[in-house]
């Protein structure tokens, strides 16, 4: 499959065919229908002070994005093959003030996942 990847530890990034990932009991495996480019993914670009302090190389970027499941895992019982769904890389605690408020951007302890 095609992937943007941060290969080096430099500016750029390059379009690569990197394996399809392996579907895990408790995964799914979304065909990315569409996708965004956000302020992280030119920091990374760039490869400025914050990329060179956050970033792992090399690894695939991109986590906006909206797609269709085409696998679950034999765990998996709230998403099924056929589904759109869309990436978060936000997970928030549900348990605070502003996630029972309905404000779960404002989560006193979200946490970041992924890049």
């Amino acid at each position: 499959m095609k992937a943007l990847v941060k290969r080096e530890q430099s500016e750029g990034l390059w379009l690569e065919d990197v394996p399809e990932p392996e579907v895990g009991t408790n995964d799914v495996l979304i065909r990315v229908d569409r996708t965004g480019i956000c302020g992280t993914d030119l920091h990374i670009f760039k490869w400025d002070k914050w990329a060179q302090g956050a970033v792992p190389v090399p690894m695939v970027v991109g986590h906006e994005f909206v797609g269709t499941i085409v696998d679950a895992g034999e765990n998996v019982t709230d998403f099924q093959r056929g589904d759109v769904v869309s990436g978060e890389g936000h997970v928030v605690c549900g348990r605070c003030r502003n996630c029972f408020a309905g404000k779960r951007h404002l989560c006193n302890d979200t946490k970041g996942i992924g890049v």
